[in-house]
């Protein structure tokens, strides 16, 4: 059987969509105040030889309201956004962006430097870079003639 992963990215659209749909049925009969799922959209944690890189959206979060953190082998995201009535204007008719707060936490691979990691938020894109520690990383073998 041939996987794709075309299959695997309609399967986690359809669990995000039915999460979606659930936390807003809890909300509105007033049982749960649950955070929607897409105030943090996508994300995606890759693996390099000597690195893993987690990239995800955050829209509308500034760094100030961006908080990381690494304990052993679990990288801690969390975020919130504000958005505030402009002003000089009396009330809000229609807004798409909602304030927010969330944490997500990653289970990592494998271990990291912990004195090496890197995070960037530009445009609404948070980049993380954890460096492997070095017992985990690949090594080259050198084979003696003998």
């Amino acid at each position: 059987m041939l996987f794709r992963f075309d299959d695997l990215d309609r399967t986690f659209d359809f669990m995000n969509d039915l999460h979606r749909r659930l936390d807003q049925a809890l909300a509105q009969v007033g049982v749960v105040d649950v955070p929607r799922a897409e105030h943090f959209g996508w994300a995606r944690l890759t693996q390099q030889d000597d690195a893993l890189t987690l990239r995800a959206d955050l829209p509308g979060v500034a760094d100030r309201d961006l908080e990381l953190s690494l304990q052993e082998d679990v990288l801690t995201v969390t975020a919130s956004r504000e958005v505030a009535v402009p002003e000089g204007y009396e009330k809000v008719h229609a807004q798409e962006r909602r304030p927010f707060k969330f944490t997500r936490s990653y289970s990592l691979p494998c271990r990291v430097d912990p004195e090496k990691v890197a995070a960037r938020l530009e445009n609404g894109v948070l980049e993380v870079r954890l460096h492997k520690a070095e017992a985990v990383q690949p090594r080259q073998i050198t084979v003696v003639r003998g």
